[in-house]
């Protein structure tokens, strides 16, 4: 009986329970358990004791209960099972736990949808999904729970857009959406929310205007919709919001005024609107928001002045307006109740006028911002008593001055930004004071002396840059002392001396730039201690010696550039980084083999050991680095094969093996390497004939062989070469004929294919060449034939040599015809007949050699006619008969003269004022022929017929304007069309002698990207003067730049200044988006006054300076663009004097895209990148 009973007690417990608990034994009980199966992954156990063995579940983790309140019964009122590391999906059971009032499971890796029929819980209170993965659109029927107080099921994947039943949830305080997928508009049914305290929706993709109806949601306390696509204006029902204490509307599209509603907002402390489109002025209605601690307004199209009165603003702590067009001075009232404020950030507008000294007001204040202005003056001293300030950046502005000793007083200070000023004298010695100095910029301004030994005090030094100053003297040692530095650029000043060793102190520093100045004696041994270097700069000093072996230590290496130096020894030591991704040490004189450990980068794309006396053969490990794309190994001593392995580099686009000893032949697989845009072999040993192979590289520019023993014949593939701009075979033995598929490279520029053995007939096909221009050379070879009449047609061509074969016949009257023809040389061949007088221009040694060739500039040819009569005329006689003629000719001119101008004497009186040189003519005098000495003799254009042809300089004939004039087309009778340039007499610029100059060199220059200058006229009267161009029919600069991308080219320089304009004109074209001839720049305006006009506007019209193709702009983005046009206006100044050498050009835009890692990691621009 006894064992019966203990048989049945387990089952009486039950029982019991069952009694006790009522129905939820079959009901919450087992509810749980199918909900623990939704989670696949409980890596804490936190659901350990949830067991079918323990029935007590209002025991179990994260579970509470509560009575029934008629039967008394247990049910589940609140689950949270929150930060539990839980995975797999929301049970749609729990939708069964009917008396649920509290469901948290937030913080998990929960995926999948929320399940709809959780809207059964019509007793939730609060539902808490936020942080978990979960997927799908919100369920519209959650907006049944009306009992629903907070709702927050952000930061998940979800997607779709908020249900507009949400606007049912009449008791809901706290609505959290953010950081989801979530699209759509803001549903306008949320301003039935007359309880919600909380609407939190930023970092979705919603999109469409604020509703003005969120202005009925009267208890709202914080509404934020940053970093959406919102558009539209900002609703001045917002103003209603009398809790409302924070506004976060940031980086969306919002356009429009800031409504000064937004004043009415007296519980307000935190206001945010950066990042948008709004315009207008800031409203004064702001300035009363007595509890306002955050004002942002950055990044916007804000114009006007900044109102005074923020400074009223007690309790103001940011006031952020950087990144707009507001104009004005800095109000000197900004700080006059301004207690509170510690960060003032007015960068990048169009602030003028200096620094005002009542800034010393402002006590507290710990940033101040004013960089990227047209602040101008001198840095107040008052600036300095703030002796809270740990940032200060006037960086970008027109400052002058020096920079005081009171920096000293600024011992707080971690940010100095005075880079892009015209700062002059001295860096202070008290510069050492400030030791809590983490970032030192004050690159690119005018400061000179020496760097004080005292910077070595700044003992939290992170990041120094005093690049492109003009300090002298010796680095100081004492920057060894600064053991938090990881960046140090001194590049592009007049240091001297040797670099200090102690530098090898500065264990942390990853970037080190010491290039160009003159720094001697060789690399310090202790830089082997700078393990974390990244970035090694030395290039264009007098550096000597060679590379320490302790330099092997330095295995993070990516960019090394000691190019332009007198280093010598080996390369080893540099070569222990497998990170390299570029590697420069041209122009110095480094032996030994070169490290076969350079293959060990695979990310290398710059490798230029050039115009050194390496030695051996060159290291089959290149072909490792698959991400080569540019080798240069000439000027060297290297021997041996090209390596196969270099053919697994398919990144390569730049190969020049020129000037070595290299033997073998030409490797077949070179036409395998489909970037490749360059191949250079030219001066080395190579033998054997052309693999037909290398003639599938379609995009080759540049093919020179030059100086070695290939031979054999042309291959007929050599058209394949569709895209080549240079061929340059010379020297070598290549014999047979010139291959007629030549005649197909109709892109091809350069043509060398002199001392070989060619024979046969120059190909007809030569003719279709029709860009050929700097050079067609095929002398010394064994080419016969008369010379065709065809090469005529190459009319850009700039020299021809056909010296040195055995051409017969006459000298075709149609190469002298040739408008750019320069230099000519038919010299050594079996040419006959008489030159005629339009030859005389050239030399006799471009005939000599021609036996049966005769008449100017060679002897007459009377010499050649023994037998003629009349070589028997006296020589006294022929004086008489030249005499005679020259008298009747000279009476017969002057009295056409006379005719001539009695009938016109209107016109020739403006011609008489008139001046006119042309590029070269027999006919005029020598004085003027020295303008334009080397060419071809050009037809002579009068005055009135360009005025005839452009109908008096009409409007109708106008094809462009320039910075200094209007361009006319003009079609003369004689069929030739040129283009006439109007100086604008006003800038007189032919009467300054460095443009005379630059006149002559453009006269003198021949170039396929330079327009050939023809001549000039100077007026002497109240006219205008002209340049006469050649008239490129083929389109502009604009139509290759922009309709055709991807096609640009290089010109040669005319003067460094004149093609610094046109860099300064490319770089408004590139920004603006608008051709130089834009008609909307307005009459008499070209587009360098436009844009000198615009920068200097406020809003719209300072907007249209950038391209509309390239908005949206980043804040970032839109400030680099106007930086770029700042320095395309220094680029155009009037004065070429005044304008920025090109390398400074160089500089200044490397500096522009460096600016932004003023705040993050600044990295030193490699000059080959």
């Amino acid at each position: 009986m006894a064992t019966l009973v203990r048989r049945l007690l387990p089952v009486v417990v039950l029982v019991l329970i069952g009694c006790l608990c009522g129905r939820v034994v079959s009901s919450d009980y087992e509810i749980l358990l199918e909900v623990k199966r939704s989670f696949v992954e409980d890596p804490e156990n936190v659901l350990q004791d949830w067991s079918e063995n323990n029935p007590r579940f209002c025991t179990w983790r994260g579970v509470s209960c509560g009575r029934e309140p008629g039967d008394g019964s247990l049910r589940v009122v609140s689950l949270n099972l929150s930060d539990s590391s839980l995975s797999g999906s929301v049970s749609p059971s729990l939708g069964k736990l009917q008396n649920l009032l509290q469901l948290d499971l937030s913080s998990n890796q929960l995926s999948g949808p929320i399940p709809p029929n959780i809207s059964n819980l019509s007793s939730l209170v609060s539902l808490l999904l936020y942080s978990n993965q979960l997927t799908r659109p919100i369920p519209s029927q959650l907006g049944s729970l009306t009992s629903l107080q907070v709702l927050r099921i952000g930061d998940n994947y979800l997607t779709g857009h908020i249900p507009a039943s949400f606007g049912n949830l009449a008791n809901l305080v706290a609505l959290g959406l953010a950081s989801c997928n979530l699209s759509g508009q803001i549903p306008p049914e949320l301003g039935r929310l007359k309880s919600l305290q909380n609407l939190i929706l930023q970092q979705n993709q919603l999109t469409g205007p604020i509703p003005a109806e969120l202005g009925n949601c009267s208890s709202l306390v914080q509404f934020t919709a940053a970093v959406n696509n919102l558009n539209g204006s900002i609703p001045a029902e917002l103003g209603r919001l009398q809790n409302l204490k924070l506004l976060n509307l940031a980086n969306n599209t919002l356009s429009g005024v800031i409504p000064s509603q937004l004043g009415e907002l007296s519980q307000i402390g935190y206001l945010n609107v950066l990042g948008n489109q709004l315009e207008g002025q800031i409203p004064k209605s702001l300035t009363k928001l007595g509890n306002l601690y955050n004002l942002d307004l950055s990044a916007n199209k804000l114009t006007g002045e900044i109102p005074g009165e923020l400074g009223n603003m007690g309790q103001l702590v940011y006031l952020v307006l950087s990144n707009n067009s507001l104009s004005g001075a800095v109000p000197r009232s900004i700080c006059s109740n301004a207690t509170s404020l510690e960060h003032l950030m007015l960068a990048q507008n169009q602030l003028s006028g200096g620094i005002p000294e009542e800034l010393r007001e402002c006590r507290v204040l710990k940033q101040l911002d004013l960089s990227n202005n047209t602040l101008n003056g001198s840095m107040p001293v008052e600036l300095f008593e703030l002796v809270e300030l740990t940032d200060l950046l006037l960086n970008n502005n027109t400052l002058v001055g020096s920079i005081p000793p009171l920096i000293a007083n600024l011992t707080n200070l971690q940010t100095l930004a005075l880079f892009q000023n015209n700062l002059e004298g001295n860096l202070p010695s008290e510069i050492g004071m400030l030791g809590k100095l983490e970032t030192l910029f004050i690159y690119d301004t005018q400061l000179s002396g020496e760097i004080p030994m005292e910077i070595g005090n700044c003992s939290s030094s992170q990041m120094i840059d005093l690049f492109g100053n003009h300090f002298t003297g010796q680095i100081p040692v004492t920057i060894g002392r600064l053991k938090e530095l990881n960046f140090l650029d001194l590049r592009q000043n007049d240091l001297s001396g040797e670099i200090p060793a102690t530098l090898g102190n500065c264990h942390q520093l990853k970037t080190l730039d010491l290039a160009d100045n003159r720094l001697s004696g060789g690399i310090p041994a202790t830089f082997g201690y700078l393990a974390a270097l990244e970035q090694f700069m030395l290039y264009n000093n007098s550096l000597e010696g060679n590379i320490p072996i302790e330099l092997t230590n330095i295995a993070n290496l990516t960019r090394i550039n000691l190019s332009n130096n007198r280093l010598n020894g080996s390369i080893a030591p540099l070569c222990s980084s497998h990170s390299f991704l570029s590697f420069d040490v041209t122009n110095n004189a480094f032996d030994h083999e070169i490290p076969p450990q350079l293959g060990n980068s695979p990310l290398l794309e710059r490798l230029r050991l050039g115009n050194n006396q390496f030695t051996g053969k060159i290291p089959w490990t290149l072909g490792e680095i698959r991400e080569l794309s540019l080798l240069d190994l000439s000027g060297n001593a290297l021997t041996g094969s090209i390596p196969p392995q270099l053919s697994l580099c398919k990144q390569l686009t730049h190969i020049d093996l020129n000037n070595n000893l290299l033997s073998g032949q030409i490797p077949f697989w070179l036409g395998s390497l489909p970037l490749l845009g360059e191949l250079k072999l030219s001066s080395n040993l190579l033998t054997g004939p052309l693999p037909r192979e290398l003639f599938n590289c379609s995009d080759l520019l540049v093919l020179s062989l030059k100086g070695n023993s290939l031979n054999g014949t042309l291959p007929l593939e050599i058209g394949h070469l569709a895209s080549i701009n240079v061929l340059n075979f010379d020297q070598n033995q290549f014999s047979g004929p010139i291959p007629l598929p030549i005649g197909k490279l109709s892109k091809l520029y350069e043509l060398r294919l002199s001392r070989n053995r060619f024979s046969g007939e120059i190909p007809v096909e030569l003719g279709q060449l029709r860009n050929l221009q700097s050079i067609l050379d095929l002398s010394y070879n064994n080419l016969t034939g008369n010379i065709p009449a065809f090469l005529g047609t190459l009319d850009k061509l700039e020299a021809l040599d056909l010296s040195h074969n055995q051409f017969v016949g006459e000298v075709p009257r149609q190469i002298n015809e040739m408008s750019s023809l320069g230099q000519l040389n038919l010299s050594y061949n079996s040419l006959e007949g008489e030159l005629g007088k339009q030859y005389s221009h050239w030399p006799a040694d471009a005939f000599v050699g021609n036996l049966h060739l005769c008449g100017s500039p060679l002897n007459h040819c009377n010499d050649f006619k023994s037998g003629d009569r009349q070589s028997r005329l006296s020589q006294s006689l022929v004086v008489v008969i030249s005499a005679v003629s020259t008298t009747v000719a000279i009476v017969l001119m002057l009295l056409g003269a006379a005719l001539f101008f009695k009938h016109k004497r209107a016109s020739m009186r403006r011609a008489r004022e008139v001046k006119c040189a042309y590029s070269s003519s027999s006919s005029q005098p020598q004085q003027r022929r020295s303008l334009f000495y080397y060419g071809a003799p050009k037809q002579q254009f009068r005055w009135e017929d360009i005025m005839e042809a452009t109908n008096n300089l009409s409007e109708d004939f106008i094809i462009g304007s320039g910075g200094s004039g209007t361009i006319y087309k003009a079609e003369m009778i004689s069929g030739e069309t040129l283009a006439v340039k109007k100086i604008r007499k006003k800038d007189d610029l032919l009467m300054d002698k460095s443009f005379a100059r630059e006149i002559k060199t453009l006269g003198r220059i021949r170039h396929r990207h330079l327009v050939k200058l023809l001549g000039y006229c100077s007026n002497r009267g109240a006219g205008p003067n002209l340049l006469i161009y050649e008239y490129m029919e083929n389109g502009s600069v604009w139509d290759w730049l922009h309709e055709k991308p991807g096609l640009m080219g290089t010109s040669l320089q005319a003067t460094e200044k004149s093609d610094v304009y046109s860099m300064g004109i490319v770089l408004i074209e590139l920004v603006s988006g608008r051709m130089p001839t834009d008609g909307s720049f307005g009459e008499d305006v070209d587009m360098v006054r436009w844009a000198e006009s615009r920068i200097e506007m406020q809003g719209s019209a300072r907007d249209e300076l950038i391209d509309p193709l390239l908005k949206p702009l980043l804040p970032n983005e839109e400030s680099a663009a106007f930086q770029v046009l700042e320095i395309a206006l220094r680029c155009t100044k009037t004065a070429p004097g005044e304008r920025p050498s090109s390398r400074q050009v160089c500089d200044l835009l490397l500096h522009v895209f460096n600016d932004r890692m003023l705040h993050t990691d600044k990295m030193s621009p490699d000059p080959y990148a």
